[in-house]
């Protein structure tokens, strides 16, 4: 093994460069805030107004499933206490709340408790892939696809 995966595992949230998060207004509607999040390339955003809530990808598929309409204020949506991190947890600890919750986003908050960021499932995800060996993570999807004959959407055979 690497020192690549060490530091993958304990690099820190504040370490990976979080851009700003994307911020919206309670009053913006649906449709507004849906194309923030697809300019900014996000699948969350902080509403600007106290108290800290956010507004994710599902939070906005639940409310059009629910009947509400692209016009209608984001705040119907929007997530109220939505679990967050200090820029000092490591990808590992974040990865395991998030995987414990069962949620995608963590919202970063700096030392005065704003939003610094917010942390994706995927971005972990991205980091920890990225900090294992290469090679052996090909040898292991070549191995998949070889007892799989390429066919990745069946398992491969039980022992």
């Amino acid at each position: 093994m690497s020192n690549r995966s060490f530091e993958g595992l304990d690099a820190t949230l504040g370490g990976m460069h979080l851009r700003p998060p994307t911020s919206v207004s309670a009053s913006d509607t649906l449709a507004t805030v849906a194309a923030a999040m697809v300019r900014g390339g996000v699948s969350c955003a902080i509403l600007e107004e106290a108290p800290l809530r956010v507004v994710t990808e599902l939070d906005l598929v639940r409310g059009l499933a629910q009947g509400l309409r692209p016009e209608d204020e984001i705040a119907a949506v929007a997530s109220e206490h939505p679990n967050w991190a200090p820029p000092s947890a490591s990808v590992a600890e974040a990865a395991a709340l998030m995987v414990s919750l069962g949620i995608r986003h963590l919202v970063v908050l700096d030392i005065t408790e704003r939003p610094s960021g917010v942390v994706s499932m995927a971005e972990l995800f991205n980091v920890l892939v990225r900090s294992q060996e290469p090679m052996a993570l090909y040898a292991k999807f070549a191995d998949i696809m070889l007892h799989n004959g390429g066919d990745t959407a069946q398992p491969p055979p039980s022992d």
